[in-house]
């Protein structure tokens, strides 16, 4: 039987070269995995346990990208100038935060002309260290870089090309943090007013996305994931540390 005029059916076959099925799968259960616990249990990235399986999944993930033939130079993990580009992304983490952590310190608009935060309130000197040296590297900075601008790049570079691939990562990096975000916000003396509450979140956002376009170019830029590890770790202990400092 001839079938009648017109485009024809999409084969299977073609259909799972289209879509790149273990890409988007990856994405899907990367992101449930993220929002899931920080819905349970908030912000984790102080967590042991949270740590522990967080680098036990980044290695399975690993595992299973380099069965599939990504190669650890596409990956980002084969950069012999790595302590250089680690130095380099801090510098340039510190010098993009900046604006921020000013911000914090004089905080137009915001109720009481300050940003409670209750997390930094409750830290300690020795916590804080703690966590910016150990938990923080280890927990956040090294699996989300590995993951993201490591794997899901690679992954998404090569099935749609430079632009497109780092467009989706910087995509899906923002909603990795969508619950998280939340609940931060909520620990503030922003979630007063619901209209900051929701500017809080769509600019957190923004920015996430903004980040995720220039750690991206780092990692393109210097061949591995040193110098955004560096830049993540500068950016997130930077904010920590000067709302803690503003809490004493």
């Amino acid at each position: 039987m001839q079938r009648g005029a017109g485009a024809p059916l999409l084969s299977l076959g073609a259909l799972r070269r289209s879509v790149p099925v273990p890409l988007l799968a990856f994405t899907v259960l990367l992101l449930a995995y993220g929002n899931t616990v920080s819905a349970v249990s908030g912000d984790t990235s102080g967590e042991w346990a949270f740590i522990a399986a967080s680098l036990a999944l980044m290695a399975v993930a690993l595992a299973w990208a380099h069965r599939r033939g990504l190669s650890w130079r596409e990956v980002g993990l084969a950069d012999p100038a790595w302590p250089r580009h680690l130095l380099l992304g801090v510098a340039v983490g510190g010098l993009v935060i900046l604006p921020v952590v000013a911000y914090f310190a004089a905080p137009v608009g915001v109720p009481g002309g300050e940003i409670g935060y209750a997390e930094a309130e409750r830290a300690t000197l020795g916590s804080l260290l703690l966590w910016a040296l150990v938990r923080q590297p280890l927990g956040v900075s090294l699996f989300e870089e590995t993951m993201f601008r490591g794997l899901m790049q690679a992954l998404a570079v090569r099935a749609w090309g430079l632009w497109r691939g780092v467009g989706f990562v910087a995509a899906a990096f923002a909603l990795w943090h969508l619950v998280v975000n939340y609940r931060t916000v909520q620990e503030t003396n922003i979630a007063r007013e619901p209209v900051l509450t929701a500017l809080a979140q769509v600019a957190s956002l923004v920015g996430l996305a903004i980040g995720s376009l220039l750690l991206s170019y780092l990692r393109l830029r210097t061949g591995g994931l040193a110098a955004p590890i560096g830049f993540h770790w500068a950016t997130v202990v930077a904010m920590q540390s000067a709302l803690f400092a503003l809490s004493r």
